[in-house]
């Protein structure tokens, strides 16, 4: 089936990140990030991914799964023990209490503690519920959409509004998700998971915030900065 592409897409904008995408496909694959691929899991694994490194709320994922198997358990467990197992990703009362009020809404509402329905709804049906449970941004729910439902969005986060920008498209000033919705939408159909996969897993690696590794980047040439202009080998 092929995909109908946005008109909100220019065409200078398509060839250029369509070009990007190739390239850096090559360079890493298709990398999971460590995300689960069931919804629920992959919802708990974001939340306390917020505002920490990889290495921190990886391991703290795994951490809490070892010690409380089920999220009935993380639930149901005393406050003090969920925020002991989760300090080492930082903001650990917040994010406590975030997750253990998302996952009493979501037992309220399915009755269970399971998100397999999403996998029936559309996208906005899936954000809409998403964003409607406690400490769940429009980020958050397009990351699960993505590395849980399989669907074709590119969420925004600080790694893919840096790529964006250096590449000259648009993502100017301090992130916001209204601002993150909006480069989004230049991101042509088809494209937009691996974009965002490649996009994370370039920012992390090469294109950094401080000190990027310039000589080494694979899209060094498409760059503004560097003089380049999108062009296809």
């Amino acid at each position: 089936m092929k995909t109908r592409k946005s008109s909100a897409v220019n065409s200078k904008t398509e060839s250029l990140l369509t070009e990007a995408e190739r390239r850096l496909r090559r360079e890493y694959g298709q990398p999971r990030h460590h995300n689960p691929t069931d919804p629920l899991d992959d919802l708990v694994f974001l939340v306390l991914s917020r505002m920490t490194q990889e290495v921190k709320y990886v391991r703290t994922y795994e951490a809490i799964r070892e010690a409380l198997p089920s999220w009935e358990l993380v639930m149901d467990a005393p406050h003090e023990s969920v925020e002991d197992l989760i300090r080492d990703a930082g903001l650990a009362p917040t994010k406590t209490r975030q997750l253990r009020e998302m996952l009493r809404e979501i037992e309220r509402r399915e009755e269970k503690l399971d998100l397999a329905r999403l996998r029936e709804m559309s996208d906005p049906e899936v954000q809409d519920y998403l964003t409607s449970l406690p400490g769940v941004s429009a980020k958050t729910a397009r990351c699960v959409m993505l590395y849980a439902l399989g669907r074709d969005v590119c969420p925004v986060d600080t790694h893919v509004w840096r790529v964006m920008h250096r590449l000259g498209l648009g993502a100017e000033g301090a992130w916001t998700e209204r601002r993150a919705l909006a480069v989004e939408a230049q991101i042509p159909p088809g494209i937009r998971a691996s974009l965002h996969v490649t996009f994370v897993a370039h920012g992390r690696a090469t294109c950094l915030a401080r000190r990027p590794r310039c000589g080494e980047c694979v899209l060094e040439d498409l760059c503004p900065r560097k003089g380049g202009e999108a062009r296809t080998e």
